[in-house]
């Protein structure tokens, strides 16, 4: 059968292809209807009830998770730290930062002067 308008169906869904207009409806009225896990935060666990916060995109958390406000907070606050921060010194970063060499295993970005120390003592040994 030719579709003239062709749907895709959604991931959890389970199905390849495209899909006609009733297919579609009738899907998403059986995917609506069922009754969905009593959702929990994907950090503590705890029920989230009414509120539900998803994660940043930038945090690379698994797609579909949700997070309870304070755990969202808390994570945002570890986040915001790691971007505007020095890794290792502490010191407020300016415009320009410097991404560490993999070798060195350190999480975050540095100032200048910590990437140019970190650098000279690496090149000695």
């Amino acid at each position: 059968m030719e579709l003239k308008h062709k749907y895709k169906p959604r991931e959890e869904w389970g199905i390849e292809g495209y899909l006609c207009s009733d297919c579609q409806i009738e899907k998403t009225k059986e995917f609506a209807a069922r009754p969905s896990e009593p959702d929990t935060c994907a950090l503590c666990k705890q029920d989230l009830g009414d509120i539900a916060v998803k994660p940043r995109w930038q945090w690379n958390m698994e797609a579909g998770t949700l997070l309870c406000q304070p755990c969202f907070n808390k994570k945002e606050a570890d986040y915001n730290k790691k971007l505007n921060f020095c890794a290792l010194c502490g010191t407020k970063m300016g415009i320009i930062r410097y991404n560490p060499k993999p070798a060195w295993k350190v999480e975050g970005q540095l100032c200048r002067k910590c990437w140019d120390g970190r650098n000279s003592t690496k090149q000695q040994q």
